[in-house]
């Protein structure tokens, strides 16, 4: 969505619970069922996905307005990564309901494109081999 109206910016507003945590804590672990995506207000947040040998690999660090949790929303599969802070940060959390809600028509939209958001994963873990829970 490139346009956001600003009625629609205040009920995303309203419905964005703030979190502040710890460096370290983790905030999603991968393979647990969705309950909502996060936004970066604050701080950073570092994506990691667990190696065949159990130790987990950064594969992106999130900043300011970046985001994240939303693929396991739209596909309705469990976390593909766990995410961490990074020193202090302050995240909003947006429930999973209340994304459904808000997006209404434009789920089955995202849901259709969703070999778009495969690509999108490849290009962060750097082929497909990860990628059997996510589809």
């Amino acid at each position: 969505m490139t346009v956001v109206l600003p009625y629609e910016r205040a009920n995303l507003a309203d419905a964005l619970l703030p979190r502040t945590l710890i460096d370290g804590e983790l905030i999603i672990r991968q393979g647990d069922t969705a309950d909502g995506m996060y936004f970066v207000e604050d701080g950073s947040v570092s994506i990691r996905i667990a190696r065949d040998d159990g130790n987990e690999h950064e594969i992106k660090r999130l900043g300011k307005g970046g985001y994240f949790g939303e693929l396991a929303l739209v596909t309705h599969k469990p976390r593909a990564a766990s995410a961490y802070a990074v020193g202090p940060t302050k995240v909003a959390f947006l429930d999973v309901e209340t994304f459904e809600r808000l997006l209404g028509p434009c789920m089955e939209i995202m849901k259709r494109n969703i070999d778009d958001y495969e690509e999108q994963l490849v290009k962060l873990f750097g082929d497909k081999s990860n990628l059997t829970d996510v589809r």
